[in-house]
């Protein structure tokens, strides 16, 4: 079977200090079949299944394991039988990875139903015992985010989305977007509209603070639940003034730095890691320098 899936490329930040190397070479040293590799996040346990430790990085498989019931198989003649499973056993997915020591940059595949940014991010945070949020925020191109930060003047934020109950489960989501997604719930509304403007007087702007906070929660939340085929958070656009006083938008979910793998389907789990871990080596080969110069851009502004 064809498939195809996306790699996102990320930076990963640990506020107190704590190294992600350090904590990906400390995983890697427990035996794979230690349960001091689970974690329990939303009813769902999440391991680091393998990995190969180099010199340059760590090459990895993320794996969800979904404990809800498996459901039904079915042939072409209509006859169904439920699939059953042990009370200690549940549908895997799995997620291939590259963390790149120097320069700290962090190749993920996007999978549906496997190890969101998000879910890994929640998962290094318990499984390493860090003290705050372990943050696992999407590379940007140029014309993104960092641009939106520097702007003189924000006119207006459109955020959109609809309403799942996930996003209620999320306990890193900050205060005031939890608030809103709560009352969107409790209103049983099935999407949400964000609009913020500011004043119509000449210069005037939003809070910068304020609407950069608002940009990154709502760009999180995408990248822990939306997919190839379902955009939970669908839309994101910033507009403003630039320093010539020229009107800039930007549209940040078009903008965000993946490329696309396709690949066949095997029934051999080895052999379909390799297939994956592959495509994310070589999707770090092909972009390395891009990212870098990305990042490298980034810190200068």
């Amino acid at each position: 079977m064809h498939k195809s899936a996306k790699i996102d490329f990320f930076t990963v930040e640990i506020p107190d200090g704590t190294d992600f190397e350090s904590i990906l070479r400390k995983l890697h040293q427990k035996p794979l079949d230690s349960e001091k590799r689970n974690a329990d996040i939303n009813d769902d346990w999440f391991r680091l299944a393998r990995g190969t430790l180099s010199e340059d990085g760590y090459l990895g498989d993320m794996m969800r394991i979904s404990m809800a019931p498996a459901g039904f198989r079915a042939n072409l003649n209509g006859k169904v039988t439920a699939v059953n499973l042990d009370k200690d056993e549940g549908m895997a997915e799995c997620s291939a990875f590259y963390f790149d020591f120097e320069n700290s940059i962090l190749v993920l595949q996007r999978n549906s139903k496997a190890v969101s940014a998000g879910q890994m991010a929640s998962y290094f945070k318990r499984i390493a015992d860090v003290d705050g949020e372990v943050e696992i925020l999407p590379i940007l191109r140029p014309t993104d985010l960092m641009k939106v930060k520097v702007l003189p003047v924000i006119r207006k934020i459109h955020i959109s989305s609809t309403i799942v109950d996930q996003m209620l489960k999320m306990d890193w989501i900050d205060g005031a977007t939890k608030r809103i997604i709560q009352n969107a719930a409790q209103a049983e509304s099935p999407a949400i509209e964000i609009v913020m403007k500011s004043a119509r007087e000449k210069g005037a702007t939003l809070n910068h603070a304020v609407a950069v906070e608002t940009i990154e929660s709502w760009l999180q939340i995408h990248d822990a639940l939306s997919d190839d085929e379902n955009a939970i958070v669908n839309k994101i656009v910033v507009t403003g003034k630039d320093e010539s006083g020229a009107t800039a938008e930007f549209d940040l979910l078009k903008d965000r730095m993946f490329t696309v793998m396709n690949f066949q389907w095997e029934p051999d789990d080895s052999k379909f890691w390799k297939t994956r871990s592959d495509h994310v080596q070589q999707a770090w080969d092909l972009h390395k320098a891009d990212l870098i110069r990305t990042l490298a851009s980034q810190e200068e502004k």
